[in-house]
């Protein structure tokens, strides 16, 4: 493990550093809080072994600028402590972040162990954080393209709805449906239906703002959320997204395949996220309708005509 020895004492950081260094541990030693947190930062810190005199405030002070910090937090820290160590004082402490105390005088053994049980819980804890980001992932994202599955893009768009209601703002959404999908899986295979899909995503991607949303609702078929977007200039986003996508070229066992998009967009005039999703989809079916790769508008919802 790595460990960061922070002690005001240059002969304790000697002995104790000297202690780490025969078990197989790589000490770094700091003689202040500044030089503490400075390599805490620099690389990744398993443990920090800190002395509750290396700084003002019993230690406290670099313990909170470890625990803040961005890249610092992750470190396990033993806090080194007097003898006249109260309840109160510990609680807080542990509350702030401390893993666990060597109280002074301790032997050699009881720094292994104490700093070896810090380093294991940590490793335990960044692998449940590893884990629960992975589940995040197979929850909320489409493992082909990278973009919000299904469920959580509709979820994102009752939230986007309900920010419209509440602020009075514009939204539109659209529908995205790559035409004649079928026949390129059938002519070349689902290898290459995949790759066209990755491509017309990352099409989508380059013409779609950093606030827009994008998703896939199943197979071929993609839904853009966009906020403080006015019917007027949806038209034009949608025709953008269209004109990218057939711009693009996606290379397959020695052969180029390209591919175009129909788009049907409503904004929204009071419906539900329901209601507006329907509309949009109508919208697309009017423009396969009309012969493929172009964009076509939802008219007013019923809720508007009323």
């Amino acid at each position: 493990m790595r460990v960061v020895l922070a002690h005001a004492s240059a002969e304790m950081r000697e002995r104790l550093g000297g202690v780490l260094a025969a078990v197989g541990h790589e000490v770094v030693a700091a003689a202040s809080a500044e030089r503490a947190l400075e390599a805490c930062r620099s690389s990744p810190i398993d443990v920090t072994v800190l002395d509750v005199e290396v700084c003002r405030g019993g230690g406290t002070a670099v313990l909170e600028l470890i625990k803040g910090d961005i890249d610092a937090y992750r470190t396990a820290v033993v806090l080194v402590e007097h003898q006249d160590l109260d309840l109160d004082a510990a609680v807080g402490a542990l509350r702030r972040g401390v893993q666990d105390f060597l109280v002074e005088p301790f032997t050699a053994a009881e720094l292994v162990a104490r700093v070896e049980a810090a380093g294991r819980t940590s490793v335990l804890q960044q692998e449940l954080m590893s884990q629960a980001h992975r589940l995040e992932g197979l929850l909320f994202e489409d493992p082909l393209t990278g973009l919000a599955n299904r469920r959580f893009i509709l979820t994102q768009l009752a939230g986007m709805v309900s920010a419209a209601r509440r602020h009075g703002r514009p939204l539109t959404v659209a529908i995205i449906d790559i035409d004649h999908f079928k026949a390129i899986n059938d002519s070349h295979g689902h290898a290459a239906g995949d790759r066209v899909l990755a491509a017309v995503t990352a099409a989508l991607r380059r013409r779609l703002r950093a606030e827009d949303q994008l998703g896939r609702l199943g197979g071929e078929e993609f839904l853009a959320l966009l906020p403080d977007t006015s019917a007027d200039a949806a038209e034009t986003a949608a025709e953008k997204l269209c004109t990218e996508v057939a711009a693009t070229v996606t290379r397959h066992d020695g052969e180029d395949l390209g591919v175009t998009v129909s788009i049907g967009w409503a904004s929204w005039d009071g419906d539900s996220p329901e209601e507006l999703l329907r509309r949009a989809d109508e919208a697309l079916y009017a423009a396969k309708g009309e012969g493929r790769n172009r964009v076509q508008g939802a008219p007013a919802s019923l809720h508007r005509r009323t």
